[in-house]
């Protein structure tokens, strides 16, 4: 069996999604000393925290963001699996999974690094530097999440239309 090169984006984005998981690591572990006994653990839809926990709930982020990164890297690698919306050309099936499972592995690094943000912006709220989360996390989190696949897909169910 003949194994596929990586492509150099898709090493690019191991390597980015890598370098956030050892930050999300990092960062609770560079702070803790100076962390008081209270965190946030939930927030408001207005970015308040409305729920506090003792200081190790810190370490909550990082290691559920280990596992989905895992998770999810792992479903990376079998784009078969995504239902599309459209019909794919059997002659350009390889090329869908492909570009589906990089789909899959931008949206993988998007995520650890707003686990990142999360986590830093915790930290700051614990240790009274900022309040809140900063206003625009929401809106950044939703067009990350649903932004990159409806760009996939528009672009793709365009190029279907044009083949019809």
């Amino acid at each position: 069996m003949k194994k596929s090169k990586i492509h150099p984006f898709d090493l690019i984005l191991d390597i980015l999604g890598i370098t956030a998981i050892l930050a999300l690591f990092a960062i609770p572990a560079i702070f803790y000393q100076g962390l008081p006994d209270s965190l946030p653990r939930h927030y408001g839809p207005d970015g308040l925290p409305d729920a506090f926990g003792g200081k190790g709930v810190i370490w909550g982020l990082p290691i559920l963001g280990f596992f989905m990164y895992l998770v999810i890297r792992f479903i990376s690698t079998l784009p078969e699996l995504i239902n599309l919306p459209f019909k794919v050309n059997p002659s350009e099936s390889e090329s869908q999974k492909r570009k589906y499972g990089r789909m899959i592995r931008i949206l993988n690094v998007g995520i650890i690094f707003l686990f990142v943000f999360f986590t830093y912006n915790t930290i700051q709220i614990g240790l009274g530097t900022q309040t809140q989360l900063p206003s625009g996390f929401k809106a950044m989190a939703l067009l990350l999440l649903f932004g990159i696949p409806s760009i996939f897909l528009i672009l793709d169910w365009l190029k279907s239309r044009k083949f019809k």
